[in-house]
């Protein structure tokens, strides 16, 4: 059914399907030209969200729907361009500059440990066989617009195979950079762990624009199915420009007795949409959904959970939480959803934000939708201002009130952070956050 779209909205979703068509009229792979198309339909018809879908009431789509972003060719990067965003324990690299894979900045790929293989999704390149994999999350994706977006605009990306038994030590490092104005960065990922393996993928979106109010946009839809008894620990830190957009949507398929960490990080960008759907497919499965967000001026940020516990004796756990000043907004959505015969399930989810503002607001909404009778289940929001006995607890230790503020907020915001197992990881994301919440307590 077609739905009503405004003239402006109509003019940016013909804008995003003449790119499509562009696309696959210099395309040869019949696999990838028929995706695109789909997708192409699906979204001519839906369009844009708005404030009257319930899944976007709080994220506005204004400025973002009058931006027309384009798939232009990647701008030349050297390594000492990216050398500040590289840290430490990167070993095995992967580098997106503007939304294409950039072989030369890589590093190790051609000296992957055994078990592990790692193909393109590129534009009739090496999709061959990876082609019919992009259909199986394809009836939750066709009811995401960011994910019909990507769908019809398919470019890159990757696929990451590691197979049984292959126990990863050396971290994925996974950087993706945004060099030019009204870029559009479309990245397709698919990460398959094979039953006992384990890896560790960490991915950190940046800008490197020329001025300060230069824009692009990330959309990242990535696949990640997790075998009997792997384990996945994935890190995520969005920290793109002010002006520029993120949206990354995540379809996850849990096997029984397997565990999935995952942590999300968000600084920057006018508008952050991190999705999480977790599908939990077997018994004795683990996961572990955790962010720390933090906005400032007038940024959104953004983030939802979908967990569906579908078979017994299994265990969620998230922790959310929010920093947000200036006019700044935050939005978080969660659910968990038992199945009735996921009996012995435990679920926990909690969402925690402090306004440094007046101006500030937060929007939230944890869910539970329960059909088994042996479960223990519970969500819990709380939204609220610094408590102005803490401040004078830390002052009467002769300790100033703004360096007794910024010592209370580093604490509540970097709480998340201690859910990383990784120690280098885990040291490396709580810099992060401490110094993009220095930049903002400064301002």
């Amino acid at each position: 059914m077609q739905r009503k779209i405004s003239p402006v909205a109509q003019k940016a979703v013909d804008h995003y399907l003449n790119q499509a068509k562009q696309l696959n009229a210099s395309c040869s792979n019949p696999q990838v030209v028929q995706i695109r198309e789909q997708a192409s339909q699906l979204f001519a018809k839906q369009g844009f969200p708005t404030q009257r879908d319930e899944d976007w009431q709080y994220t506005r789509l204004t400025g973002f729907v009058q931006k027309h972003f384009e798939l232009k060719p990647a701008q030349p990067l050297t390594s000492d361009d990216i050398r500040p965003f590289m840290p430490s324990f990167a070993a095995i690299v992967l580098v997106f500059v503007d939304g294409w894979f950039n072989e030369a900045l890589s590093d190790n790929l051609q000296a992957l440990p055994d078990g592990v293989q790692f193909e393109l999704f590129r534009d009739g390149e090496e999709l061959n066989s990876n082609a019919d994999k992009l259909f199986t999350n394809q009836e939750k994706i066709n009811k995401e617009p960011f994910g019909l977006l990507n769908s019809a605009l398919l470019a890159d990306g990757f696929a990451l195979n590691v197979d049984a038994n292959t126990q990863i030590t050396m971290p994925f490092y996974i950087m993706n950079v945004q060099t030019a104005n009204n870029n559009l960065g479309n990245i397709r990922n698919r990460i398959e762990v094979g039953e006992n393996a384990e890896v560790t993928v960490v991915e950190r979106f940046v800008s490197l624009l020329d001025n300060v109010d230069d824009s692009a946009c990330t959309n990242v839809l990535t696949e990640i199915f997790v075998a009997k008894y792997a384990r996945v620990h994935q890190v995520i830190l969005q920290d793109q420009s002010e002006a520029s957009y993120y949206f990354n949507n995540q379809f996850i398929d849990q096997q029984a007795g397997s565990q999935f960490n995952s942590f999300f990080a968000s600084v920057g960008s006018a508008i952050s949409r991190q999705q999480n759907y977790l599908t939990m497919n077997g018994d004795h499965i683990e996961n572990n959904q955790n962010s720390a967000c933090l906005a400032t001026a007038s940024q959104t940020v953004d983030s939802r959970t979908n967990t569906e516990h579908n078979d017994t004796n299994g265990i969620s756990r998230q922790l959310h939480k929010y920093v947000l000043s200036g006019k700044a907004t935050g939005v978080f959505n969660g659910m968990i959803r038992v199945d009735q015969k996921a009996q012995k399930t435990d679920g926990q989810m909690d969402n925690k934000n402090l306004l440094l503002s007046d101006s500030a607001k937060m929007d939230t909404k944890p869910q539970l939708e329960i059909y088994a009778d042996d479960v223990k289940c519970s969500h819990g929001s709380a939204s609220g201002q610094i408590d102005e006995n803490q401040i004078f607890y830390l002052q009467a230790r002769g300790i100033r009130r703004q360096d007794a503020i910024n010592m209370i907020t580093h604490a509540f915001l970097l709480e998340p952070c201690e859910t990383i197992a990784n120690d280098a990881i885990r040291f490396w994301a709580t810099e992060c956050l401490s110094k993009a919440l220095n930049s903002v307590q400064q301002a």
